[in-house]
């Protein structure tokens, strides 16, 4: 067995996560503890914070990247040439309400962990840009994050479903959502995008993910 089908998701796994811990420390003692899983909420995740005061959001972020919004009308355009930046900001504004739909949460809702997993991954740059314009009003300056950034095109690194299994270990299982595409990119492409959000540490899996923790800023 070659290393590109030990690493391709048929069953649940366990993985070890150097970040997590951390993470986690730090927000030991917050009470009660609002969480934002941007899944759709694996039994683990649930499981793992139904000990403590806790309030758990899913978003089913896949869902809402499914597809990208479709732009009413033609392009504008100057004498012949198509208004490029125009239309870049007429699908800008459709991205962000689709992801004030996907996000509609209270207005006094305020985030103290975040758990992107691997979601960076299926959102281009304008759309990635975008949520984190609607996300940004939920966060506060202690709130912390977790993400997995695809490097380089693989397609053996994705449709996955993540969760936490324990303070150190993370859970994964095969995806039902084959057909979305990723967008891989450096690491401070993907950082330059995250509104109100800084990179704090990275470290590359086996798998190729960098596996990231944030902090806001």
């Amino acid at each position: 067995m070659n290393l590109a089908e030990q690493l391709t998701v048929t069953v649940t796994e366990t993985l070890p996560s150097r970040l997590m811990p951390d993470i986690l420390h730090r927000l030991a003692d917050v009470s009660p503890l609002m969480v934002l899983d941007v899944g759709f909420g694996v039994h683990e995740t649930v499981a793992h914070f139904g000990n403590r005061r806790c309030k758990l959001h899913f978003c089913g972020l896949p869902d809402a990247v499914a597809s990208p919004p479709v732009i009413a009308g033609p392009a504008r355009k100057t004498g012949k040439i198509i208004d490029e930046s125009a239309r870049q900001e007429e699908l800008l504004d459709a991205w962000r309400e689709r992801f004030r739909q996907a996000l509609n949460f209270s207005a006094e809702t305020q985030f103290d962990l975040c758990l992107f997993w691997d979601s960076f991954n299926y959102m281009d740059d304008l759309a990635l840009k975008a949520f984190f314009e609607v996300l940004h009003p939920f966060i506060r300056k202690e709130t912390l994050g977790h993400g997995l950034i695809q490097l380089k095109d693989d397609r053996q690194v994705t449709n996955r479903e993540y969760g936490i299994q324990a303070q150190d270990q993370l859970v994964m299982h095969p995806g039902r959502h084959a057909s979305l595409v990723s967008h891989p990119r450096p690491q401070a492409r993907v950082a330059s995008m995250l509104k109100g959000f800084a990179v704090s540490h990275g470290v590359l899996r086996r798998d190729g993910l960098l596996e990231v923790s944030l902090k806001s800023v």
